[in-house]
């Protein structure tokens, strides 16, 4: 008689994880001892059993442990922390002659912050930033957990570009409702085309704003992205986000500073004391946002007030 499993995973965003060790037990006996790839392909396993004994393949045709046969099999999904602590995220019954589909979410990612594609088992991944008025290179550990994975990696994915530098005019990615793009020109700070056009990447509906209108022309508004200043506002942008005053890794963190050619400062918090951010020049990972509260500020230097939290487990 044959049976089958099917295994899926998912993190919070509903995304495949990357580098999560896990282990799938039947009837308390580990069968399969694994790592999760970046996919999206279900893991088979396929279950022959007999009289007495269930030989169990896996779909790679990798042969498992078998086990005696029942009429019912009780099957666990368990993740395996750095130190070897366990924690079961699934259990489910499995049926002789039946198949069962388990899609096992977890309530937290883990993920390198580089964008090498190795898979790492590691709790910590070490990022590097800039500490610019030192003009010193650190690293920082970040621990992956409860991690918004894809502003991040979106984010991450254009550090060292160019596209949003000062000298460069910049159309934003087009609005998702209402199919239109934004044209800002050159010899103007882009952080918040950076910000809106990461979220906006990943799906994400980022409201826009009245930035002028007519009298003399009836219906006629400008509307585009959240200034650096709106985001640091914490009565703006309440649909969908949240105002925090201490950071977590995936928020939006703004101050508002009437500069002559900017409203402020915005970008996105890697961890406390970490953001990659639009500069004039490039997208870079320093410590900007936080120079004052670490010791590292110039006079001109600004914190960052707020920080803004995502509302939803998924893009919306």
């Amino acid at each position: 008689m044959k049976s089958e499993i099917k295994l899926v995973f998912k993190d919070f965003l509903m995304q495949p994880p990357k580098g999560v060790k896990f282990q799938l037990l039947i009837d308390g006996l580990v069968i399969d001892d694994n790592i999760v790839q970046n996919d999206d392909k279900p893991r088979i396993y396929s279950l022959v059993s007999d009289k007495t004994q269930t030989a169990i393949t896996r779909s790679d045709a990798q042969k498992l442990p078998s086990i005696k046969s029942r009429d019912s099999y009780e099957v666990t999904v368990q993740i395996v922390g750095n130190s070897g602590a366990k924690k079961a995220m699934h259990t489910a019954t499995l049926n002789s002659g039946k198949s069962l589909s388990i899609v096992a979410v977890s309530p937290w990612v883990k993920v390198p912050l580089s964008t090498s594609g190795k898979v790492s088992n590691d709790t910590f991944y070490e990022v590097e930033y800039g500490v610019k008025r030192r003009d010193e290179t650190r690293t920082v550990k970040v621990v992956i957990q409860d991690m918004p994975r894809r502003i991040l990696m979106e984010a991450l994915s254009h550090r060292g570009s160019t596209e949003w530098a000062g000298n460069k005019v910049k159309h934003s990615l087009p609005h998702p409702t209402l199919k239109k793009s934004v044209e800002f020109r050159a010899e103007s700070n882009k952080c918040n085309v950076f910000v809106y056009d990461v979220l906006t990447a990943i799906g994400v509906n980022v409201a826009m704003i009245e930035h002028g209108s007519s009298k003399y022309i009836p219906g006629y508004s400008k509307v585009s992205p959240p200034t650096a200043g709106e985001w640091a506002d914490e009565n703006r942008l309440l649909n969908s986000w949240s105002a925090e005053k201490s950071p977590l890794p995936g928020d939006v963190g703004a101050y508002a500073v009437n500069y002559s050619d900017a409203s402020g400062h915005v970008g996105f918090v890697l961890t406390q004391g970490v953001c990659i951010s639009a500069s004039w020049d490039k997208i870079e990972v320093n410590d900007v946002g936080f120079r004052i509260a670490s010791g590292n500020a110039a006079r001109s230097d600004h914190d960052f007030t707020i920080f803004r939290r995502y509302k939803f487990s998924k893009p919306q």
